[in-house]
C-alpha cells in the first residue's frame, strides 16, 4: 500500500497537538480573506474547516474537559456558509475557461458570467455574517483550547475512535462504489466523491499521527476525488446554465450555448472514464484500510485487561 509502517512513539501528545494546530493555522490564515469573498481563500478556508470537522470528533475522544458539540456545530456552520460561494466561484472559473472564441460565444460568456455573479451576491452576504470577526475569534479560541487539552492528555481512546472511523469510511466508500457500478450517474458519483474525501481525511489523521506511511493510498484517493470533483462541478454548471433560458437570447447565442454545453458534456464523459479506471485501485485502498490499518490503529490492550479476559 505504498508503505504502511508506523514509527516509535506514534500518536504522541505532541503529534496530536501539531495535527490540530496545522489545520487551525490554515483556517486562521484564510478565514478573514474568505469573508471578503476572495476566491482562493474561500476554497482554503472550506478545506480547513472540513479537515477540522474530521479531526475534532476523533481527537476529542477521552477529553473530559472539552465539550465537543458547540465546536462541531460552529465548524459545520462555517463549512455550510462557504459551500455555496465556493460552488459559484468554481462555476465562474469554468465559464471563464470555456474555449469560446467567436463574437457570439464571447457574448454568451459575458451573459453567463453576469448571471452567475448575480447569484453569488446573496451567499457572499451570508458568508460575511457567518465569518464575522467575533465568530472567528470564538472559534479560534475554542480550537486553541482543544489543542492544548489534547496535548496535555495521554488518553488513547482517540485511537479507538479513529479505527472505527476508518472502518466506517472505508465501508461507506465501498458501498457507494458497488452501488454506482459503471453507470454515469451524477448524483451517485458525487456520493462516491464525498466518501472518498472522507476516507482520505481519516487516512491523513492516521499518517500525521505517525501510525502509518500512506503516500500511495492518499494519492489514489486524491486523484479519484479530483476527477469526481471536477465531474460534479461540470454537472452543477450544466444544471445552472441550462436553467437560464434568458441568459443567451437570440438564435446565434443559442447555437453557441448548445456547442459550449456539448463540450462540457464530452469533458464529463472523459472524467467518468478516468474514474472507472481508478475503481480497482480505490477498492484496494479500502481492502488494506480494513485488513491492515484498522487493527494497527487500535491501541494495544492494557495488560490488566488481557488478564481479566483470559480469567473469564
Amino acid at each position: 500500500m505504498g508503505g504502511t509502517h508506523g514509527r516509535a512513539g506514534a500518536g504522541s501528545a505532541s503529534d496530536l497537538a501539531t495535527l490540530v494546530e496545522r489545520r487551525l493555522e490554515a483556517l486562521r490564515v484564510h478565514a478573514g480573506p474568505a469573508r471578503e469573498g476572495t476566491v482562493e481563500a474561500v476554497h482554503q478556508a472550506r478545506v480547513a474547516s472540513r479537515r477540522l470537522r474530521e479531526v475534532v470528533p476523533v481527537l476529542g475522544r477521552g477529553l473530559d474537559d472539552i465539550t465537543l458539540k458547540p465546536l462541531r456545530r460552529a465548524l459545520r456552520d462555517m463549512t455550510r456558509a462557504l459551500g455555496p460561494v465556493r460552488e459559484l466561484d468554481v462555476a465562474l472559473g469554468m465559464v471563464a475557461a470555456l474555449p469560446l472564441e467567436t463574437p457570439d460565444a464571447q457574448r454568451l460568456r459575458t451573459a453567463w458570467q453576469r448571471h452567475l455573479d448575480g447569484q453569488r451576491r446573496e451567499p457572499v452576504r451570508a458568508l460575511r455574517t457567518a465569518l464575522s470577526a467575533n465568530r472567528r475569534r470564538t472559534l479560534v479560541r475554542d480550537l486553541e483550547r482543544f489543542a492544548a487539552v489534547r496535548s496535555a492528555s495521554d488518553d488513547q481512546t482517540w485511537r479507538d475512535a479513529l479505527a472505527r472511523r476508518l472502518a466506517d469510511r472505508a465501508g461507506t466508500l465501498r458501498a457507494h462504489i458497488v452501488r454506482t457500478g459503471i453507470r454515469y450517474q451524477p448524483g451517485p458519483l458525487h456520493e462516491v466523491r464525498i466518501a472518498a474525501k472522507q476516507l482520505r481525511y481519516a487516512l491523513e489523521i492516521t499518517a500525521e499521527a505517525g501510525l502509518a506511511r500512506l503516500v500511495v493510498p492518499l494519492r489514489t484517493l486524491k486523484q479519484a476525488q479530483d476527477a469526481l470533483g471536477h465531474l460534479h462541478d461540470l454537472d452543477v454548471l450544466l444544471t445552472r446554465l441550462q436553467a437560464v433560458p434568458g441568459a443567451a437570447p437570440g438564435e446565434a447565442l443559442q447555437h453557441a450555448a448548445a456547442a459550449a454545453i456539448a463540450e462540457l458534456e464530452r469533458e464529463s464523459q472523459a472524467l467518468h472514464g478516468q474514474y472507472l479506471r481508478s475503481r480497482q485501485a480505490l477498492l484496494r485502498v479500502i481492502d488494506t484500510t480494513l485488513a491492515v490499518l484498522v487493527p494497527r490503529v487500535r491501541p494495544p490492550a492494557h495488560p490488566r485487561s488481557r488478564k481479566a479476559h483470559h480469567a473469564r
